[in-house]
């Protein structure tokens, strides 16, 4: 058995964000989870990895928004086959969602939402805090940024939990929808030599996410885009490439004057990494694969 970890891809067109890890030793981790639409194929993921009853060690939530909470929700909502042993989180108040998020905008729902899950489920739910350090077998997880109530715009992206994993000597970096601001503020307070990886998942699906300067300060050999196709062309209503408001075709444009070679996609289906995934320059090697031949 090879550590890997699992990028899933999107059941809807909305876009969402989950990984699952499955370590060497067998553990597994997840982080997100993705919309509700997704919970019947991460409880299918889970249990090809991990048997009938698969044991997640470790659930990891970078912030309040359904496309990353919601199909933990739904998979809890009813029986399950998952025994998950412990959900880190650190979620602002929804006081403060509410009073800052966008008029007419509901995300802040959310955070109740998981607030009464956290009631319900009091033995497995766990805060979030600067410099902590969890383990899923043989990977560890530091994590590096946590947020405060110091940001009123944008505010539940940049509520964004920051966290660094560190399997098979290589690096991941997992920024959520981490917004400009708090971005600012992540490059501002933690060393550039705990952000530094191997791998990033772009900043909120890849667009209006983090500035260009926190990606060169990463250093990234590889970018995971949890984007689906209509976002990575910014195609708005079908109206064509470049046609929304989205900013994914410039932040594409940094990728490349960055000179990161190796990128991966959720529009192309599930991507798979054997870790450490070999990552010479040049062309990239396929991440993506079906569970049979990705799986080991």
């Amino acid at each position: 058995m090879q550590t890997t970890l699992y990028m899933l891809s999107e059941q809807s067109k909305k876009q969402m964000m989950s990984y699952v890890l499955r370590t060497k030793e067998g553990n597994l981790a997840v982080i997100d989870g993705g919309n509700q639409a997704e919970a019947e194929d991460l409880i299918h993921t889970l249990t090809r990895l991990g048997g009938s009853t698969p044991a997640v060690d470790l659930w990891l939530l970078t912030h309040p928004h359904g496309d990353h909470v919601n199909a933990l929700l739904e998979i809890f909502s009813g029986p399950n086959p998952l025994r998950v042993k412990r959900i880190y989180s650190h979620f602002l108040s929804y006081e403060f969602y509410k009073a800052n998020d966008f008029p007419a905008c509901n995300d802040a729902e959310t955070t109740r939402l998981f607030q009464m899950f956290w009631d319900e489920h009091p033995d497995i739910c766990f805060s979030l805090e600067q410099g902590q350090h969890l383990r899923a077998g043989s990977a560890e997880f530091t994590v590096l940024h946590v947020p405060k109530e110091i940001f009123p715009m944008n505010v539940i992206n940049n509520s964004s939990v920051v966290f660094r994993m560190d399997a098979e000597g290589q690096r991941i970096l997992f920024l959520g929808d981490l917004g400009e601001e708090a971005g600012d503020f992540v490059l501002e307070h933690v060393p550039a030599e705990e952000l530094r990886a191997d791998f990033v998942q772009m900043a909120h699906h890849g667009q209006s996410g983090v500035k260009k300067n926190f990606y060169e300060a990463v250093a990234p050999k590889a970018c995971l885009w949890n984007t689906p196709q209509w976002l990575w062309d910014n195609n708005q209503s079908e109206k064509g490439y470049d046609s929304g408001p989205w900013k994914t075709i410039e932040v594409r444009r940094w990728m490349e004057e960055l000179q990161i070679p190796h990128h991966f996609a959720t529009k192309d289906g599930m991507q798979i990494f054997p870790l450490p995934y070999p990552l010479q320059k040049g062309k990239a090697p396929e991440g993506r694969g079906n569970m049979e031949n990705g799986a080991s």
